[in-house]
């Protein structure tokens, strides 16, 4: 009788047991899926300066490691549209340059950066012989950029500062314009100038036009673009928002150390559009550069705010970035 007693008490220890561990299970499963965000909208804009970013995206890290979110990757064409698209919801996470994001972060949107991604320079080019400097430009030529409020504009602000004595003199000149399609104008004649990035300016060049600006020779080491998302879905989902800064991380070494295989993934990328040779070429010019850490957004934004486009200026980085980017950048 003892003997049975005991083995109903072992039974039932171990029963216990099972039934501790199922519930475990499930509660660790479900506490995973709630980590895990059920649709994820990426948008950037066009332009060599995302390779890693669209590396990230050919190579389907994001959607390996978490196939249970939907991901959807959009491209446009400014900072200001992924702005718009962040404030409805609609975007998530966002790339674009460090003017429409301080705008952003002054009016309260509510995002941070979570990794820089290019440090590239971009050029403002003419093919106009009359054109040398900003004091060439007459009322009615036009300035192509991609946004009034994108970093081109507030490099061009810079220098109209220096130069003609006021930040907005010409303001009246800008028009609104993607990168293709400026290209386009410009070769064309359709417009005057314009303030491009890679690989436009460098097809700009070939096709005869001329640099007047180099943005490195007023901020230096500019992050003309970065990945940035709001601070809530981050603490919401702080695992995703670390496996994407780790696929950023990883892929900006690869066009780093090995952009052969780099120039291969984009060409692939893009159906062989563009040649694995033409992609290398492009990734490797001196004025191509990609890092991970933010650079020159304090120096943006004491800019911005001297002129009126912030009402507020971060005192420190560290009012700007996510966890994952404690102790890197600084100025």
């Amino acid at each position: 009788m003892m003997r049975f007693k005991r083995f109903e008490t072992w039974v039932f220890l171990i029963g216990l047991a099972l039934l501790t561990f199922l519930f475990v299970a499930c509660a660790s499963g479900n506490k995973t899926a709630s980590q895990v965000p059920e649709k994820i909208t990426i948008a950037y804009q066009p332009g060599i300066n995302y390779a890693n970013l669209l590396i990230v995206k050919q190579q389907q890290i994001l959607e390996k490691e978490f196939p249970q979110t939907q991901f959807q990757w959009q491209e446009l064409s400014n900072g200001a549209a992924i702005r718009d698209g962040i404030i409805a919801n609609q975007i998530q996470v966002g790339a674009s340059g460090p003017g429409a994001f301080l705008v952003g972060w002054d009016k309260g949107v509510g995002w941070k950066i979570l990794a820089s991604l290019n440090y590239s320079e971009f050029w403002l080019i003419t093919k106009n012989p009359n054109i040398k400097s900003l004091k060439d430009f007459k009322p009615g030529m036009k300035i192509g950029l991609p946004s009034l409020d994108g970093v081109q504009a507030i490099v061009l602000r810079k220098v109209a500062q220096k130069d003609l004595g006021n930040p907005t003199a010409l303001d009246q000149n800008l028009q609104v314009i993607a990168h293709p399609l400026g290209l386009q104008s410009l070769l064309t004649g359709q417009i005057d100038a314009h303030f491009t990035t890679p690989p436009f300016e460098f097809q700009e060049v070939e096709k005869g036009g001329r640099v007047i600006i180099k943005s490195s020779d007023i901020f230096g080491k500019t992050s003309i673009a970065s990945v940035f998302m709001t601070e809530k879905l981050y603490n919401q989902y702080p695992e995703f928002g670390k496996a994407l800064y780790t696929a950023i991380a990883d892929a900006t070494k690869l066009v780093n150390e090995k952009p052969d295989e780099a120039a291969r993934i984009l060409s692939k990328m893009d159906s062989g559009k563009v040649s694995q040779e033409q992609y290398k070429k492009w990734l490797t010019n001196k004025a191509v550069a990609y890092g991970i850490e933010p650079r020159a957004f304090l120096k943006c934004a004491a800019f911005m705010h001297e002129i009126g486009m912030l009402n507020k200026q971060p005192k420190s980085i560290d009012e700007l970035i996510l966890p994952p980017l404690k102790g890197a950048g600084g100025d």
